[in-house]
């Protein structure tokens, strides 16, 4: 028996591969991953900013070096003069220019010796947008340091009397003190570090997008599957074994996806580890061909099963990991396969929860089978 099962999905491996849109199904994968992941590597951002930091000041180089230390959300194009500057914004080539005075330092400190906060940067955009405002919110923390600095060294020379004291011992004793890095640390369920996984905003949604192409080749088996038993290819398969003979012709198909879909994790930089990718593909793997089996079954036509295919889009796109993360409608999530996938990549409880799922699965389908079986 398990031999005619292998010589069985040889045979449907065969065909399979002879078939044109079911080559190119799986040739867009690595095709998109690729794509991004070239795209990641390149000067991007979800705003352009022309800059303009005068050479020469101490203040506007610490600036300069903040903001473009590291790889951030914003692109910046360098500019000579704030005429250029300007002439970007106008143009369109830059979403806001962020112009810095000649005498940023003396500016700096004049503010942080009267204890005030006023705008040292004049700032030229075309319209305001959520990106500008998270643009403002990374100048003004570019800038806060070297305005706390000034602060720090005013109130120990004025107010401690420390008059004596030269920049450089103020320097190093400020930077004993200051907090370095983040106050905050962004740690996986599974204890990897937030900073293990070096993700553009442009690769970010792309694991997800994977999770949403591998399912849908899981749906495509089983739609070709009741497309062959119209055709009468399973004709000489009894209908009590036509379960089986489904899981078989879609393993063929998940089989070849799931080998895809790690290269293309792989290819996208979103990879983290091979065991810990092997295992929660090869489970979301039964689970997508669990998922799909049943679906099969309870729209019983082809037609009936290509109508759930754009509804059942949107509800994962809605409520997977994908762009957004929402926090309600947690039934909705428990029934979609990617969810799970998403989630257990960093969380084995989820894979727990995914294997289970799949059981689930599998029993109502043996159930239907049974009662569908005896109908005809």
């Amino acid at each position: 028996m398990p031999g005619r099962m292998f010589v069985r999905f040889i045979l449907l491996q065969k065909r399979l591969l002879k078939r044109y849109s079911f080559l190119l199904m799986l040739c867009l994968a690595p095709l998109l991953s690729a794509g991004v992941g070239r795209l990641s590597e390149e000067s991007a951002g979800i705003a352009t900013i022309a800059l303009y930091l005068p050479e020469g000041d101490a203040a506007a180089q610490a600036v300069s070096e903040r903001l473009l230390d590291g790889r951030g959300v914003l692109r910046y194009l360098s500019c000579e003069n704030e005429e250029e500057a300007r002439m970007q914004v106008e143009t369109g080539k830059a979403d806001a220019a962020w112009i810095f005075s000649e005498d940023l330092s003396e500016q700096i400190t004049a503010l942080a010796q009267k204890r005030r906060v006023r705008p040292v940067v004049t700032v030229v955009e075309r319209r305001d947008s959520v990106a500008l405002t998270l643009g403002r919110e990374i100048l003004s923390s570019a800038i806060y340091p070297s305005f706390s600095y000034a602060v720090y060294a005013g109130y120990v020379r004025e107010e401690l009397g420390f008059e004596e004291m030269t920049d450089e011992e103020l320097r190093r004793i400020y930077d004993r003190m200051a907090v370095e890095g983040s106050l905050f640390q962004m740690v996986y369920p599974d204890e990897t570090s937030g900073e293990a996984e070096d993700f553009t905003y442009v690769q970010a949604p792309l694991r997800g997008i994977l999770a949403l192409w591998f399912t849908f080749v899981g749906l495509a088996a089983s739609l070709c599957f009741m497309q062959d038993e119209e055709r009468g290819v399973y004709g000489r398969i009894p209908v009590t074994r036509r379960l089986s003979a489904s899981y078989i012709a879609g393993a063929v198909f998940l089989l070849d996806a799931a080998l895809v879909l790690l290269l293309s994790c792989k290819l996208a930089g979103v990879f983290t580890d091979w065991k810990r990718e092997v295992v929660s593909c090869a489970v979301f793997a039964v689970c997508v061909l669990a998922f799909a089996n049943l679906l099969r079954m309870l729209c019983r036509t082809p037609r009936r099963s290509g109508m759930f295919f754009l509804p059942l889009l949107a509800a994962m796109l809605a409520l997977c990991p994908i762009f957004l993360n929402l926090q309600h409608f947690r039934a909705g999530k428990l029934l979609l396969p990617p969810w799970y996938y998403l989630q257990s990549i960093h969380n084995t409880r989820y894979l727990y929860g995914m294997a289970v799922y799949t059981v689930i699965l599998i029993l109502v389908s043996a159930v239907l089978q049974r009662i569908q079986s005896r109908r005809r």
